[in-house]
């Protein structure tokens, strides 16, 4: 493995890569395209033996290497001051530029055949005229395609480049995320299973006395009162430096739980993630109720459905007391739905709504709010 950070390389080490939203949006819209299925691919030393544009250089000390290896290789007769120096001509783990090298060299193969990335998507790649499109992430493809031809010529095209490509026709399996796939009821379901339990495991947090449903704590309107009064300012205690690392470490590990399959943490790790390099004996408080809602709910699992693929996006604004400092949040979600109801409104108070059976449900518009 290269020592990436003594390498200075002049051009981009960014490798366009694809985002969780990104894939999620695939598996949206493989759910919503009538015939279409998935299936994950994972491509062994992606990285590895990739041409470069210009050599770099490395050394390692003769001790390091084994007896048999350098009597195979001869290398007593390369040994200087102690040292074995390397030129190296192909990608290798730690080179800086490995990611987008083989990004690029990925594109060149493929394209010739009609495969291309998205301008303005990273890491989604479409074809010219074939119904199939996949997600790239390192070296893992998650594949949409309707007919299993299609599917076909694209891992053909793999397998004849690189070493080794495994499948997962069923695409149970991507980037940690566990996939349920019902193509008859057109949905699928993503869990993380064993995720927040190895996390409880590895930061030392027991099962709590009582089951905790909120992952953050609120401030409670006080009704009937004209001025609603900030919380006092914390002053406690600041944190040590391994106690913002401790914070600093659970909030990076639930962060991409939280994208994957609990959405309902994400307000209280941005909160953390603001607030963690001046962290308090307060905000020790606030993550020991974030895990306690992780052990009360250590398997989320979300699910997503067909739809019109119609984009709607809900927001609002909280009250100015959400936040430290009297300050409030804005906030919202948006996802893929169905096409808004000619007649939402009944005229009564009511509304009616269509489940995807296609049954008609009135629903009083007050116990909606």
């Amino acid at each position: 493995t290269v020592g990436g950070n003594r390498i200075d390389y002049p051009g981009d080490t960014s490798a366009p890569t694809a985002d969780i939203t990104t894939f999620k949006l695939l598996i949206n819209s493989t759910l919503s395209t009538p015939g279409a299925k998935m299936a994950c691919a994972d491509v062994k030393n992606f990285y590895l033996n990739t041409p470069m544009d210009k050599p770099e250089y490395m050394r390692f000390p003769i001790a390091l290497i084994p007896d048999e290896i350098i009597a195979e290789y001869n290398l007593l007769t390369l040994l200087h001051n102690g040292y074995i120096y390397v030129q190296i001509d192909k990608g290798m783990y730690g080179l800086p530029q490995a990611g987008i090298l083989a990004n690029q060299l990925l594109a060149r193969r493929i394209g010739k055949h009609g495969y291309f990335q998205c301008r303005h998507t990273p890491g989604l790649w479409l074809h010219t005229s074939r119904p199939i499109m996949f997600t790239l992430v390192v070296d893992d493809f998650a594949i949409q395609y309707t007919g299993q031809e299609h599917a076909n010529h694209l891992i053909n095209l793999l397998r004849r480049d690189y070493e080794a490509v495994s499948m997962d026709w069923e695409a149970t399996l991507y980037c940690g995320i566990n996939l349920a796939w019902d193509y008859h009821t057109r949905i699928c379901d993503l869990s993380m299973p064993g995720y927040v339990p190895a996390t409880l495991d590895k930061f030392g947090h027991p099962m709590p006395a009582r089951p905790q449903h909120s992952p953050h704590r609120h401030n409670p309107i006080q009704y009937g009162v004209k001025v609603q009064l900030t919380d006092t300012p914390d002053n406690t205690d600041l944190l040590p430096p391994e106690g913002i690392k401790r914070i600093q470490q659970i909030t990076g590990t639930l962060l991409y739980y939280a994208r994957a399959v609990d959405p309902a943490m994400i307000v209280h790790l941005g909160t953390m993630a603001a607030q963690q390099s001046n962290g308090t004996e307060a905000t020790t408080d606030t993550i020991v109720q974030l895990l306690d809602y992780c052990a009360t709910h250590p398997e989320s699992t979300i699910r997503y459905r067909a739809s019109d693929m119609i984009l709607r996006i809900h927001s609002h604004a909280s009250y100015f007391l959400s936040e430290a400092k009297a300050r409030s949040r804005s906030g919202g979600h948006f996802y893929l739905g169905d096409k808004p109801s000619n007649k939402p409104d009944n005229g009564n108070g009511t509304i009616t709504y269509i489940d995807e059976n296609g049954s008609p449900t009135v629903l009083n518009i007050a116990m909606i709010i």
